[in-house]
């Protein structure tokens, strides 16, 4: 449902704990293009690349969840 706020909400919690992440990841969920593309921005970051993420889906995942045990 639109302009019930969701946005705000979430931006209002990625600004209250963004201190605690190193990154934040914004990805559009609006379909499958949306999501695959902005999966594919995220391995396009120079922190990806460094860390020779594929562009795939998978690679891009599985580099966040990484992130997270670090």
């Amino acid at each position: 449902l639109g302009g019930m706020g969701k946005t705000q909400i979430a931006l209002k919690f990625a600004e209250e704990v963004s201190n605690q992440y190193a990154y934040i990841f914004w990805v559009d969920a609006t379909n499958e293009d949306t999501i695959l593309a902005s999966l594919k921005g995220i391995s396009s970051i120079p922190e990806a690349k460094n860390a020779s993420v594929d562009e795939t889906p998978e690679a891009v995942l599985y580099w966040i969840t990484c992130l997270s045990k670090e």
